[in-house]
């Protein structure tokens, strides 16, 4: 099916992702720049899947359904009517986001803002799309259910998909793969390295390299939005050998993460150090149990809730602060013998207050805190389609960040710092 007599052909970026997907793996990562052609080149591939094969179930999935309506839909479609297929292979159901094959097979769009897409979903292949834009959490859900999973991401940031990555199952691509990449476009990649570098190869600007590295060459580069910048690590030993006032933050996720850290705050050095208990959602923490253990779960017992924290060793005389938005919950660990869980309260910018008092503190997290590297290394500002920097926070990669704000916020307000 894929043949060069289309306006959409075949490409090296292509043949790569191609020769990647014969390896004998569950799991496929696709690293690129701009003007790579990742997107598409995975379409043709999925599309010709689908057209050959009976039967089978392929979910594409992004953040956000509209904008993935206006982008990978998009580009779906234009792909399909090219190839001749749109009307003579099956229907596209444009509520569903979903196009029926004749031969029983289909591919739907999903945005994880709407569907909910962990629960009882099994697929052939699930194909992510910008997974640098999807909660981990979410993608764990989603890929624990296939078949294949294949993600694309911009190396724009630090990237929880890179844990994925192994010899046989990861690919880089850059504009130089995509053959039938318009001129303008070719232009306005090469003038990032000419804004970022002089004639010689030395460095003339920060941004425009570290721009050039990301978008031109497909490197993992730095978010030029990113919020936090200053921090260091420290062993889980040295951590539980400081004697310190401590707290426990919580910020509940039945579906994304449920945050718990455990913190310990010198006030004549403005440090807060802390340590993740947990960053798995309320629901993954379900999954992880066998069946008799998930029986014995109920609202008489705490659910898992209070399961977790009475695994994870959270003493019950802890100073627990947590997001105000579940006082059942507070009232739960109360209940449970946590006396000392409060909610701290969430007036209009208290996110920008948490955020300033966080910037203005030395924060020290232990190297076993995955979830908290994540979330310190890409918790960022909201850009605009040209890349401008906003004031508004992006809700991603803020798990482990927002328990730490609390208990930041927690720690002035009684007076300590």
């Amino acid at each position: 099916m894929i043949n060069s007599e289309f306006t959409y052909k075949p490409t090296t970026a292509l043949y790569k992702i191609k020769n990647l997907l014969r390896n004998k793996q569950k799991t496929f990562v696709i690293q690129g720049g701009q003007g790579a052609g990742k997107t598409i080149s995975i379409l043709m591939i999925l599309i010709d899947f689908a057209y050959r094969n009976d039967k089978k179930e392929v979910s594409i999935i992004s953040d956000e359904l509209a904008k993935m309506k206006r982008t990978v839909v998009n580009d779906f479609l234009k792909i399909m009517k090219d190839w001749n297929l749109y009307n003579s292979v099956g229907t596209w159901n444009k509520s569903e986001s979903k196009y029926y094959f004749d031969n029983g097979s289909f591919i739907e769009f999903l945005g994880l803002d709407l569907h909910d897409v962990g629960k009882g979903m099994r697929r052939d292949i699930v194909y992510t799309n910008e997974a640098n834009k999807v909660k981990q959490e979410a993608y764990r859900q989603v890929a624990s259910r296939a078949s294949i999973s294949i993600i694309d991401f911009n190396p724009d940031g630090f990237f929880w998909g890179t844990d994925l990555i192994n010899t046989e199952n990861f690919i880089q691509l850059t504009f130089k793969d995509n053959e039938h990449l318009g001129k303008g476009e070719i232009d306005s990649i090469l003038k990032y390295y000419e804004d970022g570098y002089y004639e010689n190869g030395t460095i003339k600007n920060e941004y425009w390299a570290n721009v050039w590295r990301v978008y031109g060459l497909g490197e993992v580069g730095s978010v030029a939005s990113r919020i936090f910048t200053h921090f260091k690590q420290n062993t889980f030993r040295e951590f539980i050998n400081l004697n310190l006032p401590e707290f426990y933050g919580i910020d509940w996720g039945k579906n994304h993460g449920f945050g718990i850290i455990h913190c310990k705050y010198d006030q004549y050095t403005n440090t807060l150090y802390t340590h993740e208990l947990n960053s798995k959602s309320e629901n993954q923490l379900r999954q992880d149990l066998n069946e008799e253990q998930r029986k014995l779960l109920n609202d008489e017992n705490g659910g898992i809730i209070v399961y977790t924290l009475t695994r994870l060793g959270v003493p019950k005389d802890a100073k627990i602060i947590c997001d105000s938005a579940r006082p059942d919950n507070i009232f739960m660990l109360q209940d449970f013998g946590w006396y000392s869980a409060i909610g701290i309260d969430k007036p209009k910018g208290s996110v920008m207050t948490g955020i300033e008092l966080v910037q203005s503190t030395n924060v020290i997290y232990t190297n076993e805190s995955k979830g908290i590297d994540n979330d310190f290394k890409n918790y960022q500002y909201a850009t605009d389609r040209l890349g401008v920097v906003d004031d508004e926070v992006v809700k991603l990669n803020d798990d482990c960040i927002d328990p730490s704000m609390y208990l930041r916020r927690h720690i002035r307000n009684i007076g300590l710092g």
